[in-house]
């Protein structure tokens, strides 16, 4: 964590200082969260039908600073992300006992280019996720951990790629790669691959339907997730999902990695 932070540091201060293009940026986010992969800063929260389960997202992600190029449809910028993605369950009287929690920190840099048939966009992040069972996963009455499980150490440090292309502004098909270069458990793959694709369609003027679906290769089980709902306020801007998804493959949360889940289930996010 401490390098991580140190690295983010000494790539930020220079470049504030340098007068050659570069500036502190309000703009919007310059690379969209990828609608149907797991490892995006959201805020929202999913219900899983077949199993009483939510999951909570709080998080997001901030470009910082911008460089100015010559070139009129070019753009290079460098941000922040953090946010943790929850594992909650559902009790009556509306308690939700915390079950598990990810966390997810680190910085990104994105380049998009408008080129004659469309826009061509990458992201690259270094990223720090690290898993952990919470109070929900303990069984008060008997002093043991639920199902067996016992908390492990999961930690990963690692780089993300990817590589998108949007013919309109209304499609958008890509494909990415991960490399874990320090990761504990050691037997997890330090490779991993992924692609997916999102289309929008407008209803009206302020609302939006949706379909996205990503398949990762993960070493362990191959991972599918598909969403598909409504979006009210302008698509790339600010505004509210409403959405069915569908997961099939190893869990999404560090303490279950090696443990298949499948649900389906409805959530909403709040797009800022």
């Amino acid at each position: 964590m401490r390098r991580l932070f140190l690295l983010h540091l000494l790539l930020i201060l220079p470049l504030t200082a340098n007068e050659r293009g570069f500036s502190f940026t309000n703009a919007p986010l310059q690379f969209m969260p990828l609608t149907a992969n797991t490892f995006e800063p959201r805020v929202g929260l999913i219900w899983h039908a077949n199993d009483n389960r939510l999951r909570l997202d709080i998080g997001n992600s901030i470009d910082l600073i911008q460089y100015h190029t010559d070139a009129p449809g070019a753009r290079f910028t460098i941000g922040s992300d953090f946010f943790t993605y929850t594992l909650l369950s559902g009790e009556k009287n509306f308690h939700f006992p915390v079950d598990a929690v990810d966390y997810l920190f680190g910085f990104n840099a994105s380049y998009a280019d408008t080129l004659r048939n469309g826009v061509l966009s990458s992201r690259l992040r270094l990223s720090h996720i690290s898993a952990h069972f919470v109070d929900g996963h303990f069984n008060g009455s008997t002093g043991t951990w639920k199902d067996g499980l016992n908390p492990r150490v999961y930690s990963r440090e690692f780089f993300d790629w990817t590589i998108a292309f949007a013919p309109q502004s209304n499609i958008r098909g890509y494909v990415g790669l991960y490399y874990l270069w320090h990761v504990d458990p050691t037997t997890l793959p330090q490779w991993m691959v992924y692609a997916g694709g999102e289309y929008s369609q407008p209803i009206t003027t302020v609302l939006h339907g949706y379909t996205a679906y990503q398949f990762t290769a993960t070493g362990l089980l191959p991972r599918h997730e598909f969403q598909a709902g409504v979006k009210l306020g302008d698509w790339t801007g600010r505004g509210t999902k409403f959405f069915f998804v569908l997961h099939r493959g190893n869990s999404i949360h560090g303490e279950y990695h090696d443990i298949t889940d499948a649900y389906s289930g409805f959530g909403f996010n709040i797009d800022l």
